[in-house]
C-alpha cells in the first residue's frame, strides 16, 4: 500500500507546485477606460472571454475619465493601458507595441490617427490604435422632400446644389406661420469646419501648425451661411450660440441639421414616428466631403511591467470580429476604414443602425486633416477662437476678413508656449 500510494504522492505534489507555478506566473493587467455610452462593458465582457482562452493573462477593466488617468500616471499608479479620447494628455507616455505586434495589424487604420500617437510622422513604433471614431456629418428630414416634391440630391451632390434644394423644400411647405429653416447648425465645436476643409480651407501650415494658412474655402462657406442668415434660412440663434441646431431638427422646422454620429440616438429618440429622417453623404466641395472626426483609442503605458501581455491583449482587440462586435454593441464608428465600408449589425432600432453604417460609410472618403484637426494639440484654442469670432461675425460686430484675422492672431497666441 505504502509503495504504490507514493507515485500518487509524488504525481499529486508535482500537480500542486505546478499550479502554484502557474498561479505565480499569470498576469493581470489594469486597464483604465474613458468611455462615452457602454465602451468599458463591452471590452470587459471581450476580455473575459480573451482570459478564458488565455488563463494566464487577466485584464482587470476600471471605468474612469482621462482627468484621474492623468492623475493616477501623476502619482505612479500607472495602469497597464487605457482608452482616450484625448492623445495629448499622456503623450510621451505610450507604450511601443511594434516588437511585439505585426504592422499589418495596423493595417487600414488613419496613418495620420497613428502618427498622432506617435508623436510625429518622423517617429515610428506603433504605440496604439484608434478604436472609434465620432463623425460629423448631415441629418436630413426625407419626410419634407417627399412633401415638397423636390428630389434629394445625389452621393456626389456639392454644397451649392444641396443649397438650391434644401431652399426649394423649405419654399414649398407652408408651417402655419411658423418659419420652415433650410439648414441649422451650431457655430461651436468642429461642426464648421469640414464644410471650410470641403470647398479648400487649408487648417495646418507645411511644418503641421494649426495656423489657418489658406482660409477662402473657409470664407466660402462661412458666406453661404451668412446668405442663409440674411434670407431667414437658417435659425439665427444658432449660429450665435443661444440656441439648439437639435432642436429645431427634431421639431421637423429644420430640413439638414449638421451634426454628429453620437447624437443618432438622441435624434432618434426625439423624432420618434413624426417624420422619416436619415443621414446623407456630407456636400461635396473641390476637395471632397466635409466631414470630420474625433477619435478615441486603446494605447499601451510605457510604465507597464508586462509590456508582451499587453500586447497579446491588443493583438485579440484587433482581431476582426472583435472589432465589429465592439463597434455593434458600443454604437461606435470603426476607425478601420475596411469595416467601416461593411453594413454593421449595430445593436439598436433600424433606424439609428442605419443612421450609423450611414456615419461609417464616410470614414473612407475623408481627408487626412478631417482626422487630425481634432488630434491637434491647438484643437481647443481653435474651437473656443473660433467660437468667439465666428459668432461676433454672425452678430455683424466683425467683418468676415477681421474674423479670420482674430482667429489667426489667436492661434499664433496659443501656439507661443508650445515653441
Amino acid at each position: 500500500m505504502t509503495k504504490r500510494l507514493a507515485p500518487l504522492l509524488t504525481l499529486a505534489l508535482c500537480l500542486a507546485l505546478l499550479t502554484a507555478g502557474l498561479a505565480q506566473a499569470s498576469v493581470e493587467l489594469r486597464f483604465l477606460c474613458f468611455q462615452d455610452r457602454n465602451e468599458c462593458q463591452v471590452y470587459a465582457d471581450l476580455l473575459a472571454r480573451f482570459s478564458e482562452a488565455n488563463p494566464d493573462i487577466l485584464v482587470a477593466v476600471e471605468v474612469a475619465d482621462e482627468g484621474e488617468i492623468e492623475a493616477r500616471m501623476a502619482a505612479g499608479q500607472a495602469p497597464d493601458m487605457a482608452r482616450i479620447s484625448d492623445f495629448q494628455a499622456l503623450a510621451g507616455h505610450y507604450l511601443d507595441l511594434s516588437p511585439w505586434l505585426s504592422a499589418e495589424l495596423s493595417a487600414g487604420f488613419p496613418e495620420v490617427t497613428l502618427e498622432a500617437l506617435r508623436g510625429g510622422a518622423e517617429a515610428s513604433g506603433l504605440y496604439g490604435y484608434p478604436d472609434a471614431l465620432e463623425v460629423v456629418a448631415p441629418f436630413v428630414n426625407i419626410s419634407l422632400f417627399e412633401r415638397a416634391g423636390v428630389e434629394l440630391p445625389g452621393a456626389d451632390a456639392d454644397w451649392p446644389g444641396w443649397l438650391d434644394a434644401l431652399s426649394q423644400v423649405a419654399a414649398a411647405i407652408d408651417m402655419d406661420g411658423e418659419p420652415l429653416y433650410a439648414l441649422a447648425v451650431d457655430n461651436k465645436d468642429h461642426r464648421l469646419a469640414g464644410p471650410a476643409m470641403s470647398l479648400g480651407a487649408v487648417f495646418f501650415d507645411e511644418e503641421g501648425a494649426l495656423t489657418l494658412p489658406a482660409a477662402d474655402g473657409m470664407r466660402e462657406f462661412l458666406g453661404l451661411l451668412d446668405g442663409l442668415l440674411d434670407n431667414d434660412l437658417t435659425p439665427a440663434d444658432t449660429l450665435l450660440g443661444t440656441g439648439s441646431a437639435e432642436g429645431y431638427f427634431t421639431r421637423g422646422q429644420a430640413v439638414m441639421y449638421i451634426c454628429g454620429s453620437w447624437k443618432a440616438q438622441a435624434v432618434a429618440a426625439a423624432v420618434g414616428e413624426a417624420f422619416e429622417w436619415a443621414i446623407v453623404p456630407s456636400p461635396a466641395g473641390p476637395e471632397g466631403g466635409a466631414s470630420l472626426a474625433q477619435a478615441r483609442a486603446l494605447v499601451g503605458l510605457a510604465g507597464s511591467q508586462h509590456p508582451a501581455a499587453v500586447a497579446r491583449v491588443m493583438a485579440f482587440l484587433l482581431e476582426d470580429d472583435n472589432l465589429l462586435e465592439f463597434a455593434a454593441r458600443s454604437l461606435s464608428i470603426p476607425a478601420r476604414e475596411d469595416l467601416a465600408a461593411a453594413d454593421i449589425a449595430f445593436q439598436t432600432d433600424d433606424t439609428v443602425a442605419a443612421a450609423l453604417n450611414d456615419f461609417a460609410r464616410e470614414v473612407p472618403t475623408m481627408a487626412d486633416s478631417a482626422h487630425l484637426l481634432d488630434l491637434h494639440p491647438q484643437a481647443a484654442a481653435y474651437y473656443a477662437a473660433s467660437n468667439e469670432h465666428l459668432r461676433a461675425y454672425f452678430r455683424g460686430e466683425l467683418s468676415l476678413d477681421a474674423a479670420i484675422a482674430g482667429l489667426r492672431e489667436a492661434l499664433a497666441l496659443a501656439a507661443e508656449p508650445m515653441q
